[in-house]
């Protein structure tokens, strides 16, 4: 007599779904790029940088404008500097060239080597460092940041009142001015070509919430 079979148990049910949470069309904005090994600090974005070199500007401008007065004042006298308002001056154009070069690289470089900022980074919580240990700029990166930044643009002032090539070097050097923007703003450490040419790198105090 064959043994009887004991059925299997039945499958118990499968729990219920449970609904699934709403769909929002909001998203956490991402924090700031904190900097490595350096505690509140962020990398600083174009924004930042563009009002600071703003600033910058400002004081340059008042600096080149109480010189270029003591120049005219020079020229006019002697009467070779300045000849007329209207009419090219080659002379005049090489001094005041090399001396609007004297100031902005005083201004830059002495900044970024002894203060690690110029008076508009400064006014921002910025600074600028080595790229890899956060050290202040050596006078050999303070050059080669200088000379990658405002090399195009020095030269189109210098030759500025040539026709052909100052109109040639200016549309260059807005070009270089977008490119140095777009290397910046894509470059998730916000170091453009300039930077990391002298292997440099700018950074704010982070906001505490």
């Amino acid at each position: 007599m064959d043994e009887q079979q004991t059925p299997p148990p039945a499958a118990e049910p499968a729990p219920a779904a449970s609904p699934a949470p709403p769909v929002s069309g909001w998203a956490a904005a991402p924090p700031p790029a904190s900097v490595p090994g350096a505690a509140g600090f962020v990398y600083a974005d174009v924004p930042n940088r563009a009002i600071a070199l703003f600033i910058d500007a400002i004081i340059l401008g008042l600096i080149g404008a109480v010189l270029g007065i003591i120049l005219a004042a020079i020229g006019l006298s002697t009467g070779t500097l300045i000849s007329s308002v209207t009419t090219f001056n080659p002379i005049a154009t090489i001094v005041y060239g090399l001396v609007g070069i004297a100031i902005s690289a005083t201004y830059f470089i002495w900044s970024w080597t002894t203060m690690r900022s110029t008076v508009g980074m400064r006014v921002l919580g910025m600074q600028v460092g080595n790229a890899f240990d956060g050290k202040t700029l050596t006078m050999d990166q303070a050059l080669r940041r200088a000379v990658a930044l405002w090399g195009p643009s020095t030269l189109a002032q210098f030759f500025g009142g040539i026709a052909v090539i100052g109109n040639l070097l200016g549309l260059l050097a807005f070009l270089w001015v977008i490119y140095l923007l777009y290397t910046t703003a894509t470059s998730p450490t916000k170091q453009g070509f300039h930077d990391k040419y002298a292997n440099s790198v700018v950074v704010k105090a982070g906001r505490v919430v």
